[in-house]
């Protein structure tokens, strides 16, 4: 994905399911699941990274930047081992800035739908 300067921006997905939150902890959640699709090469597609998931599952995108604007970090964490390799290595976690309550983390990712 290109900015208007033509620079690479730096792309996440999310993976949902169709007419379900997809920004929404869970339950024990500490962070949000995504992938860094640049983070491999050749980067990754939507076809790849679904095709890894249940039937139905849509994935969305968020630059960096839109991340970051809500005060969020991305944080690089091992994927699950059930994950094929490529997409184990470009997993990332959005996670709440120091200090967040876990009330302001959940209204910020609420703003990322």
């Amino acid at each position: 994905m290109d900015d208007p300067t033509g620079q690479l921006v730096a792309v996440v997905v999310r993976v949902a399911m169709s007419g379900q939150p997809a920004f929404q902890l869970r339950k024990g959640e500490q962070g949000l699941s995504v992938f860094r699709i640049g983070a491999v090469d050749p980067p990754l597609t939507d076809d790849e990274i679904l095709a890894a998931f249940r039937p139905g599952s849509i994935v969305i995108h968020r630059t960096a930047n839109q991340v970051a604007a809500m005060g969020l970090q991305l944080v690089t964490t091992p994927g699950t081992p059930n994950l094929p390799d490529r997409l184990q290595s470009a997993h990332e976690e959005i996670q709440p800035s120091h200090g967040m309550s876990r009330a302001a983390f959940k209204e910020k990712l609420r703003e990322l739908e």
